[in-house]
């Protein structure tokens, strides 16, 4: 069969794939006429929004009595003279609007005691609240006047009023002292002279709405894209459609690369009709420089975004299709495509951190590096080298996504795999069962992680407990999420403990490489960390993060070494690298497992455990990594445990090392690079840890 004839017969199964998403009526009113429908609704709120916080900028009124009309008189004259002098004019009827940025000058309500109805001394009507301060003047009126002001006690409003006149009368008796000394001969110096000189500094970005557009273009191609992707496989699998199509002379790859092909057409689609949606509602109501920066949203500016928003449809096109490849039925695929609708926005909105900048780093991970790079294209200020880094990676990323799900669609046992659901998953097996099936594995990390963030976050609220009562208790949480959690889901899907969590004896001689790996591992994390975080980052962390040392250091090292080192060690290889990697182990390769969980393993110490540190996320991994290959090994869980609380007591111990350190440990605190001699040395004993593991035979029985 000729290539041309392949081509064709190819174009016109994604045809027929595109006629058959179209041909659906809510996939239209989903994704073409509701973002028609609901951009312009958008626009009209914020502009209704904006007129509203404006009409809330009016002057506020200030109500001041005075006894007479001469007082009268002399308060105007005096407070206009302030006024002029701190250059702002005096108009009570109608005060002139400030410049942005600028308070709104205040409208005077002058009130005269001698003209009201009804007569009231200065302090009845302050008291009353018929006024909000009043202005009592000498009998004379001959200066220096000595003024008395009468305000409520305990009344804001008074004291800002107070306040407000004060400063003016103070710029008159500034102003005199200055002319004042001024006319005398010999001019009087005063005591202390003082100049101003302005330097430039580093302007730290203000939030703007034009860092929300890529997030939300982003977001609404990925809802282009997994309806499609959902009907198209595991909604023809349900249909029974599925089956006859495979059975057609086409290869299987190019079945999916048609599905492939409609998904990304649908998506595109999508994306364009909420950008053009977006362009049109903002020019039609003038925030385009709002919304896309400064200069609004040019046309080349306008193709370029096109040009990112189709490269992010390829790519998560191909990961949807990978996932819903797997689903027996549409239920099953929204129920997997929930997650990672929750796991994709965390990149993203991480990207819109104020002062978070395109790095080489960043240009590599998906969807965080396309958002990063629309935000400077929006900005006018894109990196060409950064631009390109990020298309490669996202290119690269496609072809991975694509291959795998080349490789899952159609193969049997999506085929002809039962229609189980998640109830059969949660149900209690009436026997005992020889490995932990993925789905719990899944079960027990999506459970975890929000009750973790909710739970640790519980001690902090407390400020009145000690900080060892606030370590104890985040000793609780992590035991009982880690340890007990996965011990009960193992317990009732009736797989015995061994099995689920490694837990066989380990060989003497992989204890050992344990240890030579533990001792030598930390100065390799503290290299990374120190490449991959900035000075004045750091350092900024370091004075956010002090009263907190301080505490630590106070605490009793037997504590901090339960607390810290020891409950953190069992209790996350427990979870980590038994019981997690075990379940995804029974779904894909071990490698595939070990860098998954290793990846979780990261990103749950960035996320809950240092937040403000993201640069923590690749020595983390590399340590899981490590971890996870030493469990697989071994065949045991006690050497990654081993390991990892010697790594752990290793880093808590170096501050006590201080006095015998001396100025390298001054280094460290400040993360200063080692001595090029302790990398180098300390890879001895990781070459020999490393050795040793490769060459230990495996257990002939593996329980997972």
């Amino acid at each position: 069969m000729s290539a041309g004839h392949n081509l064709a017969a190819w174009g016109r199964l994604t045809l027929k794939e595109l006629r058959e998403t179209l041909r659906d009526r809510r996939t239209i009113a989903t994704l073409i006429l509701m973002p028609i429908l609901v951009y312009p609704l958008l626009g009209m709120a914020f502009s209704k929004f904006l007129f509203a916080q404006l009409d809330q900028q009016s002057p506020a009124e200030y109500q001041i009595a005075v006894e007479n009309t001469k007082d009268l008189a002399l308060f105007t004259a005096t407070y206009s003279s302030g006024n002029q002098l701190l250059g702002h004019e005096l108009d009570r009827a109608h005060p002139l609007p400030a410049k942005p940025g600028e308070p709104i000058e205040p409208r005077l309500q002058l009130i005269q005691a001698n003209e009201m109805k009804e007569e009231h001394s200065l302090e009845e009507m302050v008291r009353t609240q018929m006024a909000d301060i009043a202005v009592r003047f000498p009998a004379g009126r001959k200066l220096p006047l000595s003024v008395e002001f009468i305000v409520r006690k305990d009344s804001p409003l008074g004291r800002e009023v107070r306040e407000h006149i004060e400063k003016r009368f103070r710029a008159v008796n500034d102003d005199f002292v200055a002319r004042y000394f001024a006319a005398q001969q010999p001019i009087v110096q005063l005591p202390v002279g003082w100049s101003v000189a302005t330097v430039p500094g580093v302007a730290v970005p203000a939030f703007s709405l034009a860092t929300l557009v890529p997030l939300i273009l982003i977001l609404m191609t990925v809802t282009g894209a997994v309806y499609p992707a959902i009907d198209l496989t595991a909604g023809e699998r349900e249909r029974g459609t599925l089956e006859a199509l495979m059975a057609a002379p086409i290869s299987r790859t190019r079945v999916l690369l048609a599905k492939y092909a409609a998904v990304v057409f649908v998506a595109l689609m999508t994306a364009f009709v909420n950008l053009g949606a977006m362009v049109v509602t903002a020019f039609s109501t003038g925030f385009e420089e709002l919304l896309f920066g400064a200069g609004g949203l040019s046309p080349l500016r306008l193709l370029q975004v096109l040009g990112l928003l189709a490269a992010f449809a390829a790519f998560f096109s191909a990961v949807i299709l990978a996932l819903t490849s797997v689903a027996r039925s549409f239920k099953e695929a929204q129920a997997y495509l929930i997650p990672l609708m929750m796991l994709s926005i965390t990149p993203g909105i991480l990207a819109l951190l104020p002062g978070l900048k395109l790095t080489l780093g960043w240009a590599l991970v998906p969807l965080a590096n396309m958002v990063l790079v629309t935000r400077d294209l929006l900005d006018g200020h894109v990196s060409s080298a950064a631009l390109s880094v990020a298309l490669i990676a996202n290119g690269v990323w496609t072809a991975v996504a694509l291959a795998i799900a080349v490789r899952i669609f159609g193969t049997d046992a999506v085929l002809y795999g039962s229609n189980g659901s998640w109830r059969d998953a949660l149900r209690r097996p009436e026997e005992v069962q020889p490995r932990l099936r993925w789905e719990q594995g899944l079960t027990a990390l999506v459970v975890l992680f929000p009750a973790f963030i909710i739970l640790s976050s519980v001690p902090g609220r407390f400020a009145e407990w000690s900080i060892s009562a606030r370590l104890m208790a985040n000793a609780v949480v992590l035991i009982a999420l880690f340890a007990v959690w996965p011990l009960w889901l193992s317990a009732y899907g009736r797989v015995p403990w061994v099995s689920a969590f490694g837990l066989n004896p380990p060989s003497f001689t992989m204890l050992i490489a344990a240890v030579l790996a533990g001792l030598s591992l930390w100065p390799l994390a503290y290299e990374i960390e120190v490449l991959l975080i900035a000075p004045s980052r750091f350092h900024s962390l370091v004075e956010l993060m002090k009263p907190l040392k301080e505490e630590l250091d106070r605490t009793p090292f037997a504590l901090k070494l339960f607390a810290l080192a020891l409950c953190p060690a069992v209790c996350e290889e427990l979870f980590f690298r038994g019981f997690l990697l075990k379940a995804f182990g029974s779904a894909m390769r071990p490698g595939a497992a070990i860098v998954l969980t290793a990846a979780l393993f990261g990103l749950f110490h960035v996320l809950v455990r240092d937040a403000l540190l993201l640069e923590r996320f690749p020595p983390t991994a590399m340590l899981g990594l490590v971890l996870g290959w030493l469990a697989y090994r071994s065949g045991s869980l006690w050497p990654g445990v081993l390991m990892h609380a010697i790594h752990n007591t290793a880093v808590l111990a170096l501050p006590k090392l201080t006095p015998y350190l001396g100025s390298w440990a001054t280094g460290l605190e400040n993360l200063v690079h080692l001595p090029w001699w302790i990398p180098v040395f300390t890879l001895i004993p990781l070459s020999i840890a490393a050795l040793i593991v490769t060459r230990t035979p495996r257990p002939a029985v593996q329980s997972a």
